[in-house]
């Protein structure tokens, strides 16, 4: 991770924290203010006061009381904002945490490179595959297509003398194999990304995937065809 993406990271983690602390907050709400207890009377000490006649309650004034301290400090009125404030805090955050995904980098495929012991080969077992390749691309079947065309290029690897490591996957063998032979990693990736999808998954693949690897052979080859000297 390079310097910017990780102070970028550093910026959103703390922007994140502190819409945690104001969330958090908000959700709380005020802290109810406790009344101390008054002390109780000594009935020793001092004279003792006598209470006043008790004058009769004005009822109409306690309900008028009542009904303006309910109207001034609604309880219902206070949760809807502490809901309304929690999901706007809430939706704030998947905006942060969204941002955050989208700059981190993304997981690349890191292969050791190793120069081809005869790269002239490798150019030549591309190229002497290159209508299988597309042929494989035009038939109905796009998983399969897909596959096969991947496949081409491994069995192009192993004319080449690129042998497959015990632990290496066919899909790191072919990016190593053309990468090693100069080619743009872009529609690598891409046709690596197709190839995968093909071989592991379960949806339906559309003719959009056939375009895709498509296009992808087609910058391939041509990198081949730039990059190498191909066989008469």
């Amino acid at each position: 991770m390079s310097a910017t993406s990780r102070r970028t990271v550093i910026v959103l983690l703390a922007v994140l924290a502190g819409a945690v602390v104001l969330v958090w907050s908000a959700a709380s709400g005020p802290a109810d203010m406790a009344t101390a207890p008054l002390p109780p009377e000594d009935s020793s000490s001092g004279p003792a006061v006598v209470a006043p006649e008790e004058q009769p309650r004005d009822e109409s004034a306690d309900e008028d009381g009542e009904a303006q301290t309910g109207a001034a400090n609604p309880a219902w009125m206070m949760d809807i904002a502490s809901i309304a404030v929690l999901l706007i805090g809430l939706w704030v955050l998947s905006l942060l945490v969204r941002l955050l995904v989208a700059r981190l980098p993304g997981r690349q495929l890191v292969l050791d490179l190793e120069p081809l012991p005869r790269p002239d080969a490798g150019h030549d077992a591309v190229h002497e595959r290159e209508e299988q390749l597309r042929d494989a691309l035009t038939g109905s079947d796009v998983r399969n297509g897909i596959v096969a065309c991947w496949a081409l290029l491994e069995d192009a690897a192993a004319d080449a003398g690129v042998p497959r490591a015990p632990s290496e996957t066919a899909t790191e063998l072919v990016v190593r194999f053309l990468h090693a032979l100069d080619v743009d990693p872009r529609p690598v990736a891409t046709l690596a990304g197709l190839f995968q999808e093909a071989r592991f998954s379960t949806h339906p693949l559309t003719e959009d995937h056939t375009r895709s690897a498509r296009a992808a052979l087609d910058d391939i080859l041509r990198d081949v065809a730039r990059t190498g000297s191909p066989a008469p």
